[in-house]
């Protein structure tokens, strides 16, 4: 008898090495994917128990709407009550049908579903004569009303009846969901088990690169988080000096966007033209800053239109004078320059005014 070589028992234990593991990992995930799939299956029978008990619900508020409809026409006599009674009948023959597919799978809920069925038509019926009574003027005769009673007592009835049904159905097929879970669970972990043996080398390898790469990353990130965070918080105090100095300078300083509008004004032009920064924001300039020729009373020519076309400083002669939101006049000596970009482009309009040196008082 032959002794097996060094190479061949290095082989056969390569392979048991190899074969095993495979093999019990692919046996693993079949059976996963058989419990996968049968719990598919349960999970779609019970939703359907939902949707059956969902379409009860909507053929049994039709019943009952039709109950109220019916009876605020006995009480009024008003036709829309019997019109929109007209409109559920039409609609509860779709229902009633679309109840009836769907339990086509049980039999027995197939005879309780035509059994309603068949109630809904007797009480159509009912309503009908009832209805023509009352159209005629006829009185509604009282056992007629208690035969009304009797028919809707056995129409919930019945549906009480094809509910109670439903419901236990689906608790029991909720109850396989659970049992599903519980062995896919199971299966699951194992599965799990099994691959991470499997896979636990050269996950850590591949996690240690990973983690460099990740550690470098995230220096990177937080270096230029940082450059950012001190770029925003110099543009901020830029912004908040720019501010506190527009608003300080002694002159009246009204700045607007490209289109005209008012985005800033400071405390002396807020006391020359009457309007409070709140109030002018967003304004067109001729609205907040109107002024006038002194001696003709005609308005001065639109700034903003001027400057977007000639993009240069604008100074208006000396005989101007601003009509205040409050009724005074100030005379005033003003400009208007235009606000651009690195590239030249209008960003908006700055005007600057004051009183003259001469003579600071009110006109």
């Amino acid at each position: 008898m032959a002794i097996p070589s060094d190479s061949a028992r290095f082989s056969r234990a390569l392979r048991s090495a190899i074969l095993w593991p495979v093999g019990i990992i692919f046996l693993t995930a079949l059976l996963f994917l058989l419990l996968i799939f049968e719990l598919f299956q349960v999970v779609k029978r019970s939703d359907h128990s939902y949707q059956v008990l969902a379409q009860t619900r909507t053929c049994e508020n039709l019943i009952v709407s039709t109950q109220n409809e019916v009876r605020g026409y006995l009480l009024t006599g008003d036709p829309a009550f019997a019109k929109s009674y007209d409109a559920i009948c039409s609609q509860a023959d779709g229902e009633f049908g679309r109840l009836k597919a769907l339990v086509q799978d049980n039999p027995e809920q197939v005879i309780r579903a035509d059994a309603l069925n068949q109630a809904k038509n007797t009480w159509f019926e009912y309503d009908k004569t009832i209805i023509s009574q009352r159209a005629q003027d006829m009185p509604v005769n009282g056992d007629l009303i208690r035969m009304g009673k009797t028919f809707i007592d056995d129409i919930r009835a019945k549906f009480d009846k094809f509910t109670d049904v439903e419901e236990a159905l689906r608790d029991k097929r909720l109850y396989r969901v659970r049992q599903m879970k519980l062995a896919l669970a199971y299966a699951g972990g194992a599965l799990v088990l099994l691959l991470s043996l499997t896979v636990a080398h050269l996950v850590r390898k591949q996690m240690m690169v990973l983690d460099a790469s990740y550690r470098t990353a995230l220096d990177t990130i937080e270096q230029r988080h940082a450059a950012l965070a001190r770029s925003e918080a110099d543009l901020e105090e830029q912004k908040e000096w720019l501010r506190v100095t527009l608003t300080s300078i002694g002159d009246g300083v009204i700045v607007t966007d490209s289109s005209g509008r008012v985005v800033l004004m400071n405390h002396e032009s807020e006391r020359l033209t009457g309007w409070t920064h709140v109030e002018a924001l967003r304004q067109p300039l001729s609205a907040v800053f109107k002024i006038v020729n002194e001696k003709t009373r005609l308005a001065e020519e639109d700034l903003v239109g001027r400057i977007l076309t000639e993009k240069k400083v604008l100074e208006l002669a000396n005989n101007t004078r601003l009509l205040s939101r409050t009724g005074e006049e100030w005379p005033v000596e003003d400009s208007a320059a235009p606000i651009l970009d690195a590239k030249g482009n209008i960003l908006g309009v700055v005007v600057v005014f004051h009183l003259p040196r001469a003579n600071p008082a009110a006109a």
